[in-house]
């Protein structure tokens, strides 16, 4: 679901030294029930992404998004791939693009 997604999005930058094993593994099992339903891969980083924008509105810096997407897109490689060798390996990095600015 995505909005406990966001809820666990949420926590994680309220608490920056939480462990992350509880969000990779609900990362990974919305990304295999995703794939279950046949949903294409770039629709459900899209929807993971969305979620963690919507974590992070107005609480946190674009550098923590940055990061928590980072590990989020490498969950979602190993979920929905099912990869053998460590995305940290392979250079895996997308990041969020900063809000454009208002005039």
């Amino acid at each position: 679901d995505p909005d406990d997604l966001c809820r666990l999005f949420a926590m994680s930058f309220s608490e920056p030294g939480r462990d992350d094993e509880e969000l990779r593994h609900a990362v990974l099992d919305y990304v295999r029930a995703g794939k279950a339903s046949r949903r294409k891969p770039e629709w459900v980083i899209v929807s993971l992404k969305r979620a963690i924008v919507d974590a992070a509105a107005a609480r946190i810096s674009y550098r923590a998004a940055n990061e928590l997407t980072d590990r989020v897109v490498r969950w979602f490689i190993d979920g929905y791939y099912g990869s053998d060798t460590s995305t940290a390996d392979r250079g895996v990095e997308l990041r969020l693009s900063p809000a454009p600015r208002v005039t």
